[in-house]
């Protein structure tokens, strides 16, 4: 019997194994792994394309492939991809566009705008038609090898982009066309409608309940019942409506951001990163990030990271650069601790924080945050040299920490992570809250399970120990422990293990400074106001930085020392990462 002849590649590489991928993967779960790598193998194709989606492959590789998927699955098999679109193996094309959108509108005009990043045979373009309305059109290359008839291609096309609203977990897009290369038409248009991530529940639930209330109360017979019957109704129905609304739109944000952290994960193991291969911290120097930003030289590390000073190329500006390397660079809770901070330090927009200027990739998958450049040192650093911090120094530090914690508070920003390492004090005299990484939105799903505790133990507050919730006095608390470690040298609440830590927390009432250290003379008013921060009940703290900074300001800080005499420095307690 003569031997089949396997066909081959056929052409350029001109389109990403995406397109192929998720009918791959449910061909290998249907049918097993034997008969994906046969059909593969059939169709010409390498068999990197099993486990690479971001692989380039002919065209007409990829039509014979999708003609035996559609013989294996069935004709309508490619029109649709289904929850194959969201899996795991199939993020890694999706990269770019998970980290630039938001909203499915979004997504489409970076599917559109990085064309070629997908395919080498033919450009995209979109015009919007309303906020979940758009037209995209495909136009083939003069040059394709495609034939302007292949259905399967067409449908592929057109599967994709109906399922970009799956990223939210949201339903498929309809999909309708006005033109299409299937039909011999020289480009392909389709129009595509899809859900909102929130929805109109607000009015349609204040009109629903003032119907069914109108309804019931004209048996009364009524007039004056059945206005305020209707009143009534669409008032609990509008609440009802609105929390619909806030509901759908958490939900589609929680399933984006898994689908986001997939992809990175994804796109990390595609390109072998494993701890043998990452890229050694003092290798990145003379590097060249996104095409502007040389890295200079090295800065600071710790254990998840690596920081860097660095010049933008084209304004000269010098930045910092803080890049997640080896493991941490694999882990997506670091990942996704990253893109936090960056998030929120951008929202904040306040002089007391530190401004984050960019957040992108390197080709070997580390994500790198950039920040503005700070000169001097860290309160922790400040306190290890000197001991206790003088009264006169620490009150306007203070303050500016709380303008600080007020600006993120106020946008439900709650910081977490409170400690002497956190609080930068720049060169010019200005004091800069650090390190929003562990930051929870309290409007938001937290990066964390519930009853799981994030923070440093010898400044977490009662509720923080328990894995409650956390809110901005939460902050307060941690921040009355920096207050009372920074002005007397010794923290309020010491022992040796963390559990007993997160005990004492709750239970122990620490002495208050005047009390402990009698001879640092320390102003009541000060000591006041750091002991009312560390108040077990919440409602027992301040209501809010801006009243902490009230009764800071009470501490007359222009007749206080600035500084105390030299002596040796007192032992401080080691912070330690949660």
């Amino acid at each position: 019997m003569a031997k089949r002849a396997v066909p081959q590649g056929g052409g350029k590489e001109e389109l990403r194994a995406s397109i192929l991928r998720p009918y791959l993967l449910r061909m290998r779960a249907e049918k097993g792994d034997k008969a994906a790598r046969a059909l593969v193998a059939t169709s010409g194709l390498s068999p990197s394309v099993l486990t690479n989606e971001t692989a380039w492959i002919s065209v007409a590789g990829a039509r014979r492939a999708l003609s035996a998927l559609a013989s294996a699955l069935g004709d309508d098999a490619i029109a649709r991809r289904g929850d194959w679109m969201t899996h795991p193996e199939n993020l890694g094309s999706y990269v770019r566009l998970l980290r630039g959108a938001s909203t499915p509108m979004e997504a489409y005009k970076q599917l559109c705008g990085h064309a070629q990043e997908s395919t080498r045979v033919g450009t995209y373009e979109l015009e919007e038609l309303g906020p979940c309305r758009a037209k995209i059109t495909y136009r083939p290359i003069e040059d394709d090898e495609e034939p302007p008839t292949d259905r399967l291609l067409s449908l592929a096309r057109e599967a994709e982009l109906a399922s970009i609203p799956r990223l939210w977990g949201l339903a498929d897009a309809t999909v309708e066309h006005t033109a299409s290369t299937a039909r011999e038409d020289k480009e392909s248009v389709y129009l595509l409608s899809w859900t909102s991530t929130t929805s109109r529940g607000l009015p349609l639930g204040a009109a629903a309940g003032a119907a069914i209330a109108a309804a019931a109360s004209l048996l009364a017979m009524s007039w004056i019942a059945t206005v305020a019957a209707l009143l009534v109704g669409a008032g609990l129905g509008g609440v009802a409506g609105s929390l619909y609304d806030r509901v759908r739109a958490e939900r589609a944000a929680r399933a984006f951001e898994k689908n986001r952290i997939a992809a990175l994960e994804r796109g990390l193991a595609l390109r072998g990163e494993t701890a043998e291969a990452a890229v050694a911290p003092g290798e990145l120097d003379g590097a060249i990030l996104g095409g502007k930003y040389k890295i200079l030289r090295k800065i600071g590390s710790g254990g998840i990271g690596v920081v860097y000073s660095a010049e933008h190329l084209h304004l000269g500006s010098q930045v910092a650069v803080k890049v997640l390397r080896g493991a941490a660079a694999r882990d997506a809770a670091e990942i996704a601790r990253l893109r936090r901070e960056a998030q929120v330090q951008v929202s904040i927009e306040h002089p007391n924080v530190v401004r984050t200027l960019d957040l992108d990739q390197m080709p070997d998958g580390s994500i790198y945050v950039v920040m503005e450049l700070l000169r001097g040192h860290s309160l922790a650093d400040k306190m290890h040299r000197e001991g206790p911090i003088a009264p006169g120094f620490a009150v306007p530090v203070f303050r500016k920490v709380c303008a600080a914690l007020y600006a993120a508070h106020q946008k439900g920003i709650v910081h977490r992570d409170m400690k002497p390492g956190n609080i930068f004090l720049s060169a010019d005299g200005e004091a800069k809250v650090l390190d929003f990484g562990m930051s929870k939105l309290t409007a938001a799903e937290s990066l964390t399970q519930e009853g799981f505790t994030l923070g440093t133990p010898e400044y977490m507050a009662p509720e923080q120990c328990i894995g409650a919730a956390v809110k901005g006095r939460t902050d307060l608390y941690a921040f009355g422990v920096l207050m009372y470690e920074a002005l007397t040298g010794e923290l309020p609440i010491r022992a040796e293990h963390r559990r007993d830590l997160l005990d004492l927390h709750q239970r122990q009432i620490p002495t208050p400074m005047r009390e402990r250290h009698p001879e640092l003379d320390l102003p009541p008013e000060l000591d006041r106001a750091v002991m009312m921060c560390l108040k077990k009940r919440a409602a027992e703290r301040p209501r809010d930085a801006r009243e902490l900074d009230r009764l800071l300001a009470e501490v007359d800080a222009a007749s206080l020392p600035l500084s105390y005499p030299s002596r040796p420095p007192p032992h401080l307690e080691l912070e330690e990462d949660a």
